[in-house]
């Protein structure tokens, strides 16, 4: 993890040091910062097409792939910088999500929060969020991007402290979700890793046209503003410290701000919500704002 200077508050701080990942389902290379990348992620897949990219050097292999933070954390403020693939990318999609399950292991009780962008052949792209606890999952919501993620970088996180979790659209809250737990709605409890990702999913997104590709996702930003996770002392990320900032009281709501940017955006992008079909399944629903 890097430290955080004196004064710095990592959830509003601003990128400083630009990186760039690239993934394909039929190409990958990296451009990026070494130190960045390899003192906190590994390639997890795909391993024969993942390279650094030296002055244009470009592999052209047939595979997605994927990478995962080296650590596990027990809260933190988390952000990637994404540009998607920008040809007729239906049936691909590229990920950011944090998860408890290891990698290559089977999905049962975990806790996961996704950020998973779905491929298409023109503007609204859209970005599917789920919030899985203890292995229940639906718990999607959609939204249709109000900007074209395949022309340039734009910056998708998420805030987790024990309060609430906050996915964020360039520093635009899209999604809530409270920690309910006092009246039996599960909240994250187990400690989870990064993982990015670009793959093709027919069953969820229908057939690719693979004469498109190759298809080319790229990732920035590699360095992670979490609280490692002890398992003897899992309580020292639930406390606000100057190295865990996101735990404060100031980021336990939505401000003022924040607020009405995020009715704003519901109102106008939110394509499909769980809780409009699922209301009496998700007592949350009821209560997240």
């Amino acid at each position: 993890m890097e430290p955080v200077e004196d004064g710095e508050d990592p959830v509003q701080s601003d990128i400083k040091r630009p990186t760039l990942l690239l993934f394909s389902a039929l190409l990958l290379a990296s451009r990026a910062d070494e130190n960045t990348f390899d003192q906190n992620y590994n390639v997890t897949w795909g391993f024969d097409h993942a390279t650094v990219l030296d002055q244009g050097k470009e592999i052209d292999q047939y595979s997605g792939s994927g990478f995962a933070s080296v650590h596990d954390y027990g809260s933190g403020f988390f952000q990637m910088r994404m540009k998607i693939p920008n040809k007729k990318s239906n049936g691909v999609v590229t990920t950011f999500y944090l998860t408890s399950k290891s990698v290559n292991q089977d999905a049962v009780y975990h806790d996961e929060l996704d950020l998973e962008f779905m491929g298409n052949n023109s503007m609204p792209y859209t970005l599917s969020t789920n919030v899985i606890t203890n292995g229940v999952a639906g718990r999607e919501q959609q939204f249709q991007l109000w900007f074209d993620p395949t022309a340039d970088f734009h910056t998708y996180a998420i805030l987790w402290n024990q309060h609430q979790i906050v996915f964020f659209v360039d520093d635009t809250p899209i999604r809530v979700f409270k920690n309910n737990s006092h009246v039996g709605v599960n909240y994250l409890s187990r400690s989870m890793h990064i993982e990015a990702s670009i793959w093709n999913s027919t069953n969820w997104l229908g057939p690719v046209d693979w004469s498109q590709g190759p298809f080319t996702a790229f990732y920035q930003k590699f360095d992670i503003d979490g609280c490692l996770y002890q398992d003897l002392n899992p309580q020292q990320c639930y406390a606000n410290t100057p190295t865990n900032s996101w735990n404060a009281e100031k980021y336990w709501q939505l401000d003022p701000d924040q607020q009405g940017k995020y009715e704003d955006m519901r109102k106008k992008y939110m394509s499909y919500d769980y809780c409009s079909k699922n209301n009496e399944s998700y007592p949350e629903c009821s209560l997240n704002s």
